[in-house]
């Protein structure tokens, strides 16, 4: 048995057309807006994941805070209490009024002047040798020392009473005791002096001396 296929030429609707269109044309413009995919080769060994790292803010700006200074208080020092002593009142000293003396018109007392007598100074003279006893001056020579030719220096302080005699003698310094000894013996049996005197009465003194012994060739 066979069967014949007729086709029926018949001309599409318009509608159903101008949908098909549409369809078509919305795929392909789908198909256009879609990002292309690039496929890369894929690397070769292991890959790893990394953590991302966390972002670090910024250390905070810190103000220095100046100290604030504290001006000390001021004190106020009080002083203390002084007592007060009240001491007596001080007597009134009366005066009595001089007398100016002339013809003048005011009264008064008369007032007697005293007059003050200042003493002089009173004028002293030192002790002196006697010139009339100057040969009995120089004591004797010693026999040991001048046979030995030595020659010496004493000095001697003597205290001269008001007659003019040798009243004290005193040793300062001597080369050899019988020089000294020899002085001693002369000055109190044969020396001579006039005494010093204070307002022309005769005082005791002292008086520093030296004698010399020497052998004159």
């Amino acid at each position: 048995m066979s069967y014949v296929s007729v086709y029926e030429n018949k001309t599409p609707r318009s509608k159903g057309l101008i949908m098909t269109v549409a369809v078509h044309a919305a795929i392909i413009g789908a198909a256009i807006a879609m990002p292309a995919i690039i496929v890369t080769e894929r690397p070769e060994g292991t890959l790893v994941a990394l953590p991302k790292l966390a972002e670090i803010p910024p250390e905070p700006v810190i103000e220095e805070q100046q100290p604030e200074v504290k001006a000390a208080p001021q004190t106020q020092q009080i002083a203390p209490d002084r007592t007060i002593i009240k001491l007596p009142p001080v007597p009134k000293i009366q005066y009595a009024e001089a007398t100016l003396g002339g013809n003048s018109g005011g009264t008064g007392v008369d007032i007697p002047l005293q007059t003050i007598e200042i003493a002089p100074d009173p004028v002293i003279v030192g002790a002196r040798l006697n010139t009339r006893y100057a040969g009995q001056f120089q004591p004797a020579y010693p026999t040991g020392l001048l046979r030995l030719e030595r020659e010496g220096e004493v000095s001697v302080r003597v205290l001269v009473g008001t007659n003019g005699r040798v009243k004290q003698i005193e040793l300062i310094d001597s080369p050899h005791v019988d020089f000294w000894t020899a002085t001693r013996k002369q000055a109190l049996g044969k020396w001579r002096f006039t005494p010093a005197t204070r307002d022309g009465t005769p005082i005791e003194s002292w008086m520093t001396l030296k004698v010399r012994f020497e052998i004159n060739s």
